[in-house]
């Protein structure tokens, strides 16, 4: 048997609201019509569904018994009906910033923006040219590695989640067994700098602070420093979920560092509240679901 559903989603009505004028009212239809579909689902289920009672309508047995099934067919057409809405809204597109250590998070966060009736548009910029693409329009928003002690007074700041920096060596390095290591063990280390300016450089010279590695590699980001631990050129201080991928495969040990200032934060970056459009106000609790 094939049931109309416009015919179970009036029933639906009917029984909510216990009257035909009323359910017309909801519908935006006629009180004819609204008897007519009724009339036409219970000749087609073959039992009455409903007696009328002066202006209300009351349910029988076997309309007691079809009405979870009506109700259910009403709540998918009207969540069909909802998606078919949002998928005509037009896309409002949004150009982010991402900096370096944080790239993995651009595809999760496109997906997830859609749902938003966001397009994001993801580039990878140099720390230093993050906050000045927002300052400058060029950019919407940026997400950033920063350090807790970082303020920008012309843009807000929106903390999304954390991590911490530990050192990367390679498997064959000879620290590579230790669980933690000081600052000063690094004193006759060869260690790679990713960019002046990074939330990871400027927190690690304070973790370094007073200790003069043997030599210092300005390889110039966190993909470069991490490259070169790989091939053994040197040791690095990296987020660790930056390194997490090299380390699961083998290719990196990741080792604690013994120090007070190993945590850094991610921010998410935009103009001032009363600046802030409501489009990029979205991200904000995007970026904060992501973490």
């Amino acid at each position: 048997m094939r049931v109309n559903p416009e015919q179970l989603v009036t029933f639906s009505v009917v029984a909510q609201l216990g009257s035909v004028s009323r359910a017309a009212q909801a519908l935006n239809l006629s009180q004819p019509a609204v008897s007519g579909q009724l009339r036409a689902l219970q000749d087609q289920i073959g039992r009455p569904l409903y007696v009328r009672r002066g202006r209300g309508v009351t349910l029988t047995e076997d309309g007691e018994r079809l009405l979870p099934h009506a109700q259910a067919i009403a709540r998918t057409l009207h969540e069909v009906g909802e998606q078919i809405t949002d998928l005509r809204r037009p896309l409002t597109t949004l150009r982010v910033g991402f900096s370096f250590a944080l790239t993995g998070l651009a595809s999760a966060a496109a997906r997830r923006a859609l749902d938003l009736g966001l397009h994001l548009q993801a580039e990878t910029r140099p720390a230093a040219d993050l906050a000045q693409g927002v300052r400058d329009g060029t950019l919407a928003a940026a997400l950033l590695v920063t350090s807790p002690q970082r303020t920008l007074p012309d843009l807000d700041l929106h903390r999304v989640g954390e991590d911490q920096l530990r050192l990367g060596v390679a498997p064959t390095h000879p620290l590579a067994r230790q669980g933690y290591v000081a600052p000063h063990a690094l004193r006759g280390e060869t260690l790679l700098w990713p960019a002046r300016g990074s939330g990871v450089r400027v927190q690690t010279e304070r973790i370094l602070q007073g200790v003069a590695p043997a030599q210092g590699l300005e390889v110039g980001s966190l993909w470069a420093a991490l490259e070169g631990v790989r091939r053994g050129d040197g040791v690095a201080v990296l987020p660790a979920s930056f390194m997490a991928r090299d380390v699961q495969v083998g290719q990196v040990r990741s080792l604690g560092l013994e120090a007070p200032a190993v945590t850094v934060l991610h921010v998410l970056v935009t103009p001032p509240a009363a600046l802030l459009p409501s489009a990029t106000g979205r991200l904000i609790g995007l970026f904060a679901a992501l973490r």
